[in-house]
């Protein structure tokens, strides 16, 4: 990557986009299900792609194939069950439910992330109503990173977005998620969520892997 004279930018791209995709996809997988929803997954992903590279792929390409208004009721279901509630959750998706020896919300690891979000100039619109360390605003976040990432052109601004993103994997992501998705797993039957936790935990790890590959190229340059 470094003896070549073409631009940063120009061979980070196809890197950075199928990143970019792949926590997309993830985050509209844990939205909430509805026919529209799933119905646009399953026309727009790539799931023989994902079927070829990882388990958790081939289950949520057997889940699309044989998905019906039936299944897509079950899983509406599944996800108040398992991410909403009313009643015990059966997978918080909390980040301080997991770091917190009590289960609490609003812990200072949620403070942490807000500091990080507003640091980007973001901020959540329920701030101090729901937390802030939130998968899905997780996962989000690191979207927004990665797409500041795509639309930049200087080096040196490139390789502080990348720490900036290793820094949250790091921290916060890569330490909580395996045990979010092993709740998720140990308490579901459904393929859509038994896919797609096995596919976040182990995409999360492979991205900071990559990413502190490409860090060292850079910094080594």
């Amino acid at each position: 990557m470094a003896t070549t004279t073409e631009p940063l930018h120009n061979q980070l791209h196809p890197f950075l986009l199928s990143r970019k995709k792949l926590y997309q996809f993830l985050h509209q997988i844990f939205l909430p299900p509805t026919n529209m929803l799933l119905g646009e997954i399953r026309n727009s992903a790539n799931f023989h792609e994902l079927e070829e590279v990882h388990e958790g792929g081939k289950i949520l390409c057997h889940f699309f194939e044989h998905l019906s208004n039936e299944q897509i009721n079950k899983e509406n279901e599944e996800y108040q069950r398992l991410f909403v509630g009313p009643g015990p959750f059966a997978a918080p998706p909390w980040e301080s439910y997991y770091r917190s020896k009590e289960q609490l919300l609003f812990q200072e690891w949620m403070y942490q992330i807000r500091e990080q979000y507003y640091q980007f100039g973001l901020q959540n619109i329920k701030e101090n109503n729901e937390p802030d360390d939130h998968l899905l605003l997780e996962l989000e976040f690191m979207i927004f990173l990665t797409d500041l990432s795509l639309q930049e052109t200087k080096s040196i601004r490139i390789l502080e977005l990348i720490s900036s993103q290793i820094h949250f994997l790091e921290k916060h992501l890569t330490v909580w998620i395996p045990f979010f998705c092993e709740r998720v797993i140990e308490n579901t039957k459904s393929y859509l969520y038994l896919g797609a936790a096995m596919l976040l935990e182990d995409f999360l790890i492979q991205d900071l892997t990559s990413l502190v590959e490409i860090r060292e190229v850079l910094t080594d340059d």
